[in-house]
Formats: C-alpha cells, structure tokens, sequence
C-alpha cells in the first residue's frame, strides 16, 4: 500500500487503491455543469503519428466529464492537422486543434509582436502559453488541465486523478500537480529530478539557508512533471517560460501567485514514461543538457540574485548532494528489484554540475527573466481584440 505521509509543506493527494476510476469519474460528471473541465495537450506532429497518441485518443473516448479538449499543435503542415483533426473525431467532447503554424495563428502572432506582447521565443512554453490563451479566450473551462501528448501506457484514471482536487467543490485547491515515480524496462528514470533538482536544492539551501521557496521545491516529489491543473484564475495570472524550463518555471510562479493552503500534488500513476530525451553532454543548447541550464537558472531567478555566493561553491555543493543522493537511488532500485548504473549517474551529475555553473553565469548575466511571456490578463486586458481571433483561429481547423 502506498504511504499517507504528510511531511511537506505541500498537502500529498495519495492513491491508496481503493477508488477506481469509475468511482472519481461519477463524482467528475456530477460536477461538470458547474465546473466545467477543460484538457490541453501540446504535442508535435510527429507525436501525432505516434501509436501513444493513438491509444490516449481512445482512452479519452470514456472521459466524457471534460468538457474541452485543444490539442496544440507545433512543427505541423496542413496535411499534419488534418490528420490530427480525423483522430479527434471519434471523441464525444468538443475537440480542438490550435494549429500554431496556421495563417490565422501568424495573424494573432503578428498582432501581439505589434503591441510588445508576443511569445519569447518557439517551444512547448509557446504551444502551452497559447492554448492557455484559446482556452480563457473561448471561456470553455473553469479548470484547465495539462498532460503531454507522448505518455505510453495512458489510461484516462490519469486526467480524473489530476483534475479532481481542482474540481472537487469542497477541497480549495487552486492548483495540483501531478506525481508519479519513472522505471523503464527495469531502469530508474527522471534523471533531470532525480540527479539535477533534488541535490540542487539541497546545494542551494546550503547558501541561500531555510528559504521558504526551497522548502516548497522540496516537498514536491516530482516537481518537472507536465501534469498539472488549476482554476481558469491561476492560469490567466501565469507569465509561462519560452524555454526548457516550463514546468519549473510554472511551478515557481504559482508558488508566487497563490496561497500555500491552495497548492496540492496528487498521485495520478502507478508507473509513467515517455519518450526520453538524449543527455547532449557537450552540447549545451540540446537534450537534457539545455533543459538542466534552463531549470538551473530558473531556480536561481527565483530565489534573488544575492542568493548564491558563486558558482564553483554552488557546484560543489550540488555535486556532494548528488554523489549521496546516487547511492540512495542505486539502493531503492536493487532493493525492489530494479537496476541503476551507478557509473552513468555518477557521469551523469557531473554534466548537470557543468549545466550548474552555466545556469548560475546565465543568472548573473540577466538577474531578470527575459523569456517570460506575458499573463493572458494581462494580454486581454490589453488587447481585447485578440480573444476572438484566438476562438476564430480554433474554428479554422474544425
């Protein structure tokens, strides 16, 4: 059975295995007139023919307590959206394809560069930010959830048990994140958490000290994974990175923007994974190399640029919390029954080191953060004429 522990300062949802999905969902339907439930997935094109997306069509097929599903889709040509479009329509909810590439998307992007208030840069956190967008734009959830397009093994328990906190009428959660624990073919995954942001905020309390956004960090057990679901409120106040360091930056601006009391993890999975990136050890501007740089200084932002005294200290420190912390994982794995190869990990925290030191030079470069793009309150606020061509450029692809 799982634990029931609650020892961080962010309340733990558990799943003890007595509640089906069939369970949650009742509870989900009977709920959805006055909360009705939006589902984002940003994906690529090629993730579109893939055989995980597929299945996670067909498993969506049964949740019909959402009331919206826009899929984003980047990297993609008309033929690509035509061919997502014919597999969303065996789903009974209504379905949209925010195609980002098409011309009326380059229109409204057009319209935002005008005004200063266009995306950073391309990305997940562009795809994201604009779905955010045409979901607030149309009005069409009061909670708005997230997963990724890629998710192998996907069963629809997984949205029910993301949304739930959010949804339920009584609990006052804002705000829920996912959480799950990564083993693939026997192997421990979620290198980037397991051996970058956990030693990492132990290095970072070892100078900045008890920094209530450590301690938040901290408690969640897995604070990089993409799913999460909030109220239509929190996702209007986000500002969304451009860069590889979304789901912490998203994280760290929601630890900003709302009352602890309304923050929660839950348990949406006994088991997840995904498709994995490459580590790109010596090449910082790819695969988890760029994603651990962007992470790294998203952290740092966070605390205040007097936090870290200097990098090679900073780096030390992490480095001794990540040789303990190699040991304790390679004892779990044997323990259950499952590999780690001490080697690589070991290897592995000593490129994470090197993305450490290029995180925290980032940081003292630009104290700021550039590649914020702007709240959506803030965008339709300003400019209120971009709601409508955002729930016109959803139209166009149906």
């Amino acid at each position: 059975m799982a634990d029931f522990s609650q020892a961080g300062v962010v309340p733990t949802l558990h799943d003890l295995g007595h509640r089906t999905a069939d369970d949650l969902e009742r509870d989900l339907r009977s709920w959805a007139a006055d909360r009705p439930v939006a589902l984002v997935i940003p994906c690529l094109a090629s993730d579109v023919g893939a055989e995980a997306f597929d299945e996670m069509v067909g498993e969506l097929a049964g949740a019909d307590w959402l009331a919206h599903i826009v899929v984003g889709l980047d990297e993609a040509g008309e033929a690509d959206c035509r061919r997502a479009r014919g597999l969303l329509e065996r789903l009974p909810q209504r379905c949209d394809v925010l195609w980002n590439d098409s011309p009326a998307m380059v229109a409204v992007e057009q319209r935002l560069r005008d005004r200063g208030l266009a995306p950073r840069s391309r990305g997940k956190g562009r795809n994201v930010w604009y779905c955010l967008g045409a979901v607030l734009a149309g009005e069409s959830g009061d909670v708005i959830a997230m997963h990724d397009a890629d998710i192998v093994g996907y069963s629809r328990e997984l949205p029910a048990r993301l949304v739930y906190p959010v949804a339920h009428p009584g609990f006052g959660y804002a705000f829920a994140k996912g959480y799950y624990h990564r083993v693939t073919e026997g192997r421990f995954g979620g290198r980037v958490t397991r051996l970058l942001v956990a030693p990492l905020v132990r290095a970072l309390r070892a100078q900045a000290g008890d920094h209530q956004y450590l301690r938040f960090l901290e408690a969640f057990r897995y604070p990089l994974a993409g799913e999460t679901a909030m109220e239509a409120a929190v996702a209007a106040s986000l500002r969304i990175p451009s860069h590889w360091g979304m789901d912490i930056g998203i994280l760290s601006d929601v630890f900003a923007r709302c009352d602890p009391s309304s923050i929660c993890q839950v348990s949406v999975a006994d088991a997840y994974d995904h498709k994995h990136q490459e580590l790109s050890a010596d090449d910082p501007s790819a695969g988890l190399r760029r994603m651990s740089i962007d992470v790294t200084a998203t952290m740092i932002r966070r605390l205040g640029p007097d936090a870290v005294d200097g990098a090679a200290g900073l780096c030390e420190a992490y480095l001794a919390a990540a040789h303990d912390l190699v040991r304790h994982y390679a004892n779990d794995a044997e323990l259950n029954g499952y590999l780690v190869d001490v080697a690589a990990e070991q290897a592995t925290a000593e490129v994470f080191a090197r993305s450490v030191a290029d995180g925290a030079a980032l940081c003292r470069e630009d104290p700021g953060e550039s590649s914020l793009n702007p709240s959506w309150r803030h965008v339709l606020e300003a400019a209120p004429d971009i709601a409508p061509l955002l729930v016109e450029a959803l139209d166009a692809t149906r």
